[in-house]
């Protein structure tokens, strides 16, 4: 009986450790979201993003203020889509009685302007890619043939059975040059003569 009274007393006391740490942890938790908070208007945004990530991987109910800041750091780092969302966030929570409201309205116009300028000049870089016939092989000597799918032979299917034939671009290899890609994409790549 002495026994059992002990292993009760130990579970007991093992269950208000555990029960008293949650709160100990997310005070610690709240600090690095202020250590955060510091290290963004020293302009650490880097390190403060680090900061600001480990509290939103650890925290299990996070303050509408998080929002704000981690929204706020993101723009500075250059993950404006990421400032958008974040912001849009902190002011769905706080609505316009929020304490960070105009600059949360301030920050997510900018990103959205940023993200739109970006956006904007992305396309147009792939319009004058599209209208020059030049494509960017990244690099690359060989490009997977589009035609035969990097496997050598157009397969059609016939009325009994698959037909398998040479790929008539890359004449049975998987690959282009990236000058014979340019070519086909601008369409003037002529088929291989057959051997």
């Amino acid at each position: 009986m002495l026994n059992m009274k002990s292993i009760l007393f130990s579970v007991f006391i093992f269950l208000m450790i555990a029960v008293n740490a949650q709160p100990v942890f997310e005070s610690q938790l709240t600090k690095k979201m202020d250590l955060g908070v510091e290290l963004m208007e020293q302009g650490k945004y880097e390190q403060a993003n680090e900061t600001f990530v480990y509290v939103l991987n650890n925290m299990t109910s996070l303050p509408s203020d998080m929002a704000f800041y981690f929204g706020q750091n993101s723009f500075h780092i250059g993950k404006l889509k990421q400032s958008i969302n974040w912001l849009n966030k902190y002011i769905q929570l706080k609505g316009t009685q929020g304490r960070h409201y105009e600059e949360a309205t301030k920050f997510l116009q900018l990103a959205e302007d940023k993200y739109l300028e970006q956006s904007r000049k992305r396309n147009q870089e792939l319009k004058n890619n599209i209208m020059s016939g030049e494509y960017d092989c990244g690099g690359l000597e060989k490009m997977i043939c589009p035609v035969c799918k990097g496997q050598g032979v157009v397969v059609t299917k016939g009325p009994f059975e698959n037909i398998y034939k040479t790929c008539p671009y890359s004449a049975g290899e998987a690959y282009l040059t990236c000058e014979e890609y340019n070519l086909f994409m601008s369409g003037l790549l002529e088929p291989k003569a057959k051997k």
